[in-house]
């Protein structure tokens, strides 16, 4: 592809998406990777991008037009009689058609997408870890437009979630290594000001028995720690 086409490249394509609720086929926009440029990653993994550009942030929850459930890539596919009923009836029944968001998303629009999905997942009983990606990307989504009153309030929640799903185990180490669950409980405990827990579970990712396979949790714990004990030197101080 010559330089003159890439440049007529529109940021947004159409994905094509089956619903794995109603198994309805459908499009839905996405950001091009090659549009995906932030200006800066945080500690807890929050892309940081400047006004005007297409965050894929926006685009991270899809919404099915046909039956109005919310899901992401993180979503099961086998629902029981009793979630498809309850999605049925408070979802389904209750949608506006007129309604669509497979388009072009604002922040505002987005938002509303997070917060079906929570509603979508709570329905159908999804495990602790995806209930936790959507409320830390939610968090991250308001970071980016300054609110940072509902930034900390989802940031709890996901932590919340982060923590059951530790104990419970309940997501694919193969896909997400049981040291990132822990620098992400460590994290969020840090940024929320919780400096003790987040020095525990940074410790215990520094400690962790695969660590030689994951060095690069191990790196980042290491400094997160040095900045939490700080922080709580600080704090003790005031």
């Amino acid at each position: 592809m010559n330089t003159e086409k890439q440049s007529q490249l529109e940021p947004l394509y159409d994905k094509k998406v089956d619903c794995p609720f109603c198994g309805k086929r459908f499009t839905t926009k996405k950001v091009r990777s090659r549009f995906i440029k932030p200006l800066r990653v945080d500690s807890d993994f929050c892309p940081i991008f400047s006004n005007g550009s297409h965050s894929p942030l926006y685009y991270y929850v899809v919404i099915c037009p046909e039956c109005g459930f919310a899901f992401t890539e993180d979503f099961t596919s086998y629902f029981s009689h009793v979630s498809r009923d309850n999605v049925n009836k408070e979802i389904t029944a209750k949608m506006d058609k007129n309604v669509n968001y497979c388009g072009e998303r604002s922040f505002e629009s987005s938002i509303r997408t997070y917060k079906l999905a929570i509603y979508s997942a709570q329905l159908v009983k999804e495990k602790h870890i995806v209930f936790a990606h959507l409320c830390l990307r939610l968090a991250w989504a308001y970071r980016g437009n300054g609110d940072s009153q509902e930034e900390s309030r989802f940031l709890k929640l996901a932590l919340n979630e982060y923590e059951k799903a530790f104990i419970n185990s309940d997501f694919d180490s193969e896909k997400i290594p049981e040291m990132q669950v822990l620098y992400m409980i460590g994290e969020l405990n840090r940024r929320l000001g919780n400096y003790s827990e987040a020095v525990k579970f940074f410790t215990a990712v520094t400690e962790h028995g695969d660590k030689s396979k994951n060095m690069k949790y191990v790196n980042i714990a290491r400094e997160q720690w040095k900045l939490a004990v700080e922080e709580n030197r600080i704090k003790r101080k005031a």
